[in-house]
């Protein structure tokens, strides 16, 4: 456990972060493209560890300028500078011939005394500096001094201030290194903060831009998403690793099934469906779900009976002739209770029948320990339990499993069926969306990788099956579904994806192998990550862009920055306690030492 916590922490940064970095990088490009003033990139979410300031943006000083800010008093050599205005307490900035490295200017201090300060010592410092434009819209400063807590939020808004690092100042003109690459202690992806997201007021803010290019860059980051895995998906199948492949042949086939209706037979081999060749079962299960609703043609290969066969041959002899049979996989495929007597055959089946295609199935799975037992299918005299493996007493309640660990809660599947031979592991059939069960014959693994002409267009045929295959998910959870094809966590969080990932890294497989899968992870995180950022949720990509359709709706008039800021506020907070849920759930997973692979 604690190695599984420790690589789940590291590679969940590996995988999630750098997809949380370029999505916010695709938002900064095309901000900057368009002209919107960025003010900040962050790797990772404060507190903030450290940063770099780059930019060069010009802020004019005139005679009017108030310098707040700690700066140099110069030597007595230096300081017989030509007088200009006398009384004021500030005087035209003047370069010294003979000490051109400075720039000079006498201020009054507060005792009333005029001293001589260098101008030029302010270079390196982070300022504020408070502005207003001029006639030709440049930005004049008013008053240059420290910058302060609350800086950074004044700017975001769009107010007439430069905060940063001041880069140089010639006596004229101060140019301020105002962009800050900012490293955070929390590395759980990124941000960008750019003026006026909501606000259209101010010179640079995203909000003064057209909707067509605010659009643009609000989607650019769910679009550097999804276009991730058209390019690592590719190169994961070029990458050469262990594949498990195998003959995937019919085991069996449920009566009136979509299965039975085409045909199929126990002992055929798939070959392919839809075109795509058939390696292994989990190629089965993505070819079906990809079609569900819809038809989709199989080749299959007859399987004749090999009744002489030897131990370890197979079953079935194959001639090598196929044949093309058409399927609808259903998007609500049964699930029959097992009981002793069938009353209802569309949602019960038969004990006797149901052992032919689960052998581990029963009419009850869970025994009560009492002092005398009237129904041996639900209860177990105290005496008998005590004999068990693990033993149980008087009053514990018995779940039936294959393999009992836990003393007082389980009961293997041997000493219940012992006990009464109706019970079982599970009470119910469920069955696929085709109808058949599948078993693998002739299992091998071998190293495999493709060639580019091939990954390419298979790569990008697998990211649109997993954005078909999202969106069945979703249309099978609105519609109540049960089909296993999307058995496991319905939802996880960035807990789960952490166990999820350290589970891969810890596995028993090679480091090629390790690497392929948590790049296919981190390519379906992205396309999900894509998905979930161009949906309508408030403080949101999506959530923002509805806006601006709402914006358009209006024939340009705009919500409020005030109201929409409490939209996103309040959407941001459900985001939040919707995170903190899901992370109680994967918490609670891990606590039980359940695993998501399984």
């Amino acid at each position: 456990m604690p190695d599984t916590v420790f690589y789940g922490v590291v590679t969940f940064l590996l995988v999630l972060g750098p997809l949380v970095i370029l999505h916010e990088f695709g938002h900064l490009l095309t901000a900057r493209k368009f002209g919107v003033k960025t003010l900040e990139f962050g790797f990772g979410y404060p507190p903030r560890a450290g940063g770099l300031w780059s930019g060069k943006t010009p802020v004019k000083v005139d005679s009017r300028t108030a310098f707040e800010i700690e700066m140099a008093v110069v030597s007595s050599e230096l300081a017989a500078m030509p007088a200009t205005d006398e009384g004021n307490a500030r005087s035209t900035d003047v370069v010294l011939a003979d000490a051109p490295e400075h720039v000079v200017r006498q201020i009054e201090t507060a005792d009333g005394e005029f001293v001589t300060v260098d101008q030029r010592s302010i270079i390196g410092k982070t300022a504020t500096i408070r502005t207003v434009r001029d006639d030709d819209g440049n930005q004049v400063a008013v008053s240059v001094r420290p910058r302060a807590k609350g800086d950074d939020s004044e700017a975001s808004e769009g107010a007439d201030i430069v905060t940063g690092k001041i880069k140089s100042f010639d006596g004229d003109t101060i140019v301020m290194a105002d962009m800050l690459w900012s490293f955070n202690w929390l590395p759980l992806g990124g941000f960008v903060r750019m003026v006026g997201e909501e606000s259209g007021q101010s010179v640079g803010s995203l909000g003064s831009k057209p909707r067509w290019q605010r659009i643009v860059v609000m989607a650019a980051g769910a679009v550097v998403n999804a276009i991730i895995p058209f390019i690592l998906l590719p190169l994961v199948l070029m990458w050469p690793s262990d594949k498990v492949l195998s003959d995937v042949t019919v085991a069996t086939v449920f009566p009136g099934s979509p299965a039975e209706e085409a045909g199929i037979r126990p002992g055929d081999r798939i070959v392919s469906v839809d075109g795509r060749p058939v390696d292994n079962i989990s190629e089965l299960q993505q070819a079906v779900t990809v079609r569900l609703g819809a038809e989709s043609v199989w080749e299959i290969e007859s399987g004749i009976p090999n009744i002489f066969a030897r131990p370890a041959e197979g079953q079935y002899q194959y001639s090598g002739e196929t044949e093309k049979v058409t399927i609808i996989p259903r998007w609500k495929p049964p699930k029959r209770e097992v009981v002793e007597t069938v009353t209802d055959p569309e949602t019960q089946m038969a004990l006797s029948q149901a052992r032919i295609y689960q052998a581990a199935t029963g009419t009850n799975d869970t025994l009560t320990v009492v002092v005398d037992p009237t129904d041996t299918l639900y209860q177990i005299s105290a005496a008998d339990a005590a004999e068990l493996v693990p033993p149980a007493e008087l009053g514990d309640t018995l779940k039936v499993v294959f393999e009992a660990e836990n003393a007082g809660e389980e009961i293997s599947l041997a000493d219940a069926r012992a006990h009464d031979h109706g019970l079982g592991v599970i009470t119910h059939i469920q069955e696929g969306a085709t109808g058949i069960q599948i078993s693998e014959e002739q299992r091998r693994i071998e190293k495999v990788g493709m060639n580019p002409l091939k990954a390419f267009p298979t790569g990008w045929r697998q990211t649109i099956d997993t954005l078909v295959i999202t969106r069945n998910a979703f249309t099978t959870a609105i519609i109540g579904s049960s089909n296993p094809q999307f058995d496991g966590p319905s939802t996880v969080g960035p807990v789960g994806i952490g166990q999820l990932t350290g589970e891969v890294a810890t596995a028993d497989a090679g480091l090629d192998v390790k690497i392929v899968t948590l790049a296919t992870l981190a390519a379906t995180l992205s396309l999900s990550l894509a998905i979930l950022n161009i949906l309508p949720i408030p403080a949101l990509d999506g959530g923002r862009i509805f806006f601006v359709f709402v914006e358009i709706l209006r024939k340009g008039k705009r919500i409020s920055p005030e109201r929409e800021g409490l939209v996103h506020l309040v959407g941001f907070a459900m985001l939040i306690g919707l995170i903190i849920v899901i992370s109680i759930q994967d918490v609670s997973r891990i606590i039980r030492g359940e695993s998501i692979i399984g």
